[in-house]
């Protein structure tokens, strides 16, 4: 799956499929195995963080709708 397809998959989201989402994002950045502010950032937290943008990028256009 591509970042695009992902983008498009999430912006295709009901809210309250948004609001879970973000929530397991926070919980995947809190309870990721290994991850330290010390180590370089993994595959795993980059999409993590890309998702998180995703996200707010929906919500924000979702609101100004």
């Amino acid at each position: 799956m591509t970042l695009d397809e992902i983008k498009q998959a999430i912006a295709s989201l009901p809210p309250e499929e948004l609001a879970r989402l973000r929530a397991w994002l926070e919980q995947f950045e809190v309870l990721a195995p290994g991850q330290t502010t010390a180590e370089p950032e993994t595959t795993a937290s980059r999409w993590g963080r890309l998702a998180g943008r995703a996200v707010a990028d929906v919500r924000k256009r979702l609101q100004e709708k």
